[in-house]
């Protein structure tokens, strides 16, 4: 999908996740994580993250190298809301004391939610 594309998805679909989200983040695009954190147009690397939030910003990163569809699109933004809602350092000690994306409760709570992603289809 292009950027412009995805955009306009984002700003139709957005508001209602964010409300019903408690989610307050601004939105960033970006191609992809290396680009974003490089600065380099171009770089790429092995991992191709679909959306990132940051804590720190409070902003959600898109990466529109990783988004083929609506469903892509609204499940990142479910998910990364989600993010939004909670802590960091909990979010970081879990990660610190062995769990794996898998097994990281937050991240299942995250996975769990976006499953919600069709009911936000209606609004395209």
């Amino acid at each position: 999908m292009e950027q412009v594309e995805i955009v306009k998805i984002v700003n139709k679909v957005y508001p209602l996740i964010s409300k019903d989200n408690n989610c307050d983040a601004k939105i960033e695009y970006h191609y992809n994580i290396y680009e974003r954190l490089s600065g380099e147009k171009g770089m790429t690397g092995e991992v191709q993250a679909s959306a990132e939030y940051d804590w720190d910003t409070n902003k959600i990163y898109i990466y529109t190298s990783q988004m083929y569809s609506e469903e892509d699109i609204i499940r990142s933004l479910i998910h990364e809301c989600v993010h939004s809602r909670q802590l960091k350092c909990t979010f970081d000690s879990f990660y610190e004391n062995g769990h794996t994306y898998d097994t990281h409760p937050y991240e299942i709570e995250a996975r769990n939610a976006e499953e919600e992603w069709e009911i936000y289809i209606s609004i395209l």
